[in-house]
């Protein structure tokens, strides 16, 4: 489950003073799918962004299953992290990667031996239907190719 319990995000008043999250509560429980829409600078991003601890809440709790993200740091944050699917508005892919290079990339930054992963970013490739696209650069890609790569 996860959990807004009374969030609020304030800017600094160096920072113009915004109030990007006003007290969001919401409870979305396991299995369910939730959108969240709004005009834009009404905080969508803001508030997706405190659910992975890229943002921390100025006021509020933020529970995923029993723990709130909002307190966790170093470590425990990035603990935490490994255990969220995130998809950026910016696929944030390396544009001098490959397809196959892009999805394999979070693998290599754990260690992964090669081999391994590599079969898992083919296995991945083929889950999100870019197979023939695996050596194709960003560049390349159309901007749902280029979001299915993140998704993967």
């Amino acid at each position: 489950m996860i959990r807004f319990k009374n969030v609020s995000k304030q800017y600094s008043p160096k920072d113009g003073g915004l109030t990007a999250v006003n007290d969001v509560n919401i409870d979305i429980n396991d299995g369910e799918i939730f959108g969240i829409v709004g005009y834009s600078g009404a905080g969508k991003s803001t508030l997706v962004r405190m659910l992975d601890g890229l943002e921390a809440p100025t006021t509020g709790e933020i529970d995923i299953n029993g723990t709130d993200v909002s307190k966790l740091h170093g470590h425990q944050l990035r603990k935490q992290r490994q255990k969220i699917g995130m998809i950026f508005q910016h696929f944030n892919l390396l544009w001098s990667r490959t397809v196959l290079d892009n999805i394999a990339l979070p693998l290599e930054i754990a260690k992964v031996p090669k081999d391994k992963r590599l079969k898992r970013a083919e296995e991945l490739i083929k889950l999100v239907g870019l197979e023939g696209r695996e050596h194709s650069y960003p560049s390349e890609l159309s901007g749902g190719q280029k979001q299915r790569v993140g998704i993967a």
